[in-house]
């Protein structure tokens, strides 16, 4: 029985040491898994730090360019501003030119039914300047 005892312990003690051996090489494994992670992570820093500086730089641009777009955006305000006054002034312009030729064009009818007279000719003189006038008054208004 002192044999079997003794057996025993020596197959432990053989199963212990390739469990050790087992053991060293899982973390001889695991050491350099471990140097290539460090590597890594350096090599990751280098560039995490390259690429912000690349970032910030881009929008650092980016905000000079918006600045810029900005500006051009706002002069360009004053030339669409100009540009509908002139679009209502030309508005007000042929509402009263036509209005004035309707005018014009109701006295001549008024009077080519009627027989020539002097005093006919004369209202509608009349008639074209007092459209006239109001023209000038309509575009006036328009300028202010």
């Amino acid at each position: 029985m002192d044999i079997v005892i003794q057996i025993s312990v020596a197959v432990i003690a053989v199963a212990f040491l390739v469990l050790l051996y087992s053991l060293v090489q899982t973390l001889k494994t695991l050491r350099g898994t471990l140097e290539e992670t460090r590597e890594t992570i350096g090599q990751l820093r280098t560039e995490v730090t390259q690429i912000s500086v690349d970032v910030k730089e881009a929008i650092h641009n980016t905000n000079e360019m918006t600045r810029d777009v900005r500006t051009k955006l706002r002069s360009l305000d004053v030339l669409f501003t100009s540009v509908n006054d002139i679009g209502h002034a030309i508005h007000s312009f042929t509402g009263v030119a036509r209005e004035s030729a309707a005018s014009l064009v109701s006295s001549i009818k008024r009077e080519s039914n009627k027989p020539l007279k002097e005093p006919g000719m004369l209202s509608t003189v009349y008639d074209g300047i007092i459209s006239t006038i109001r023209f000038y008054n309509k575009v006036k208004k328009v300028k202010v």
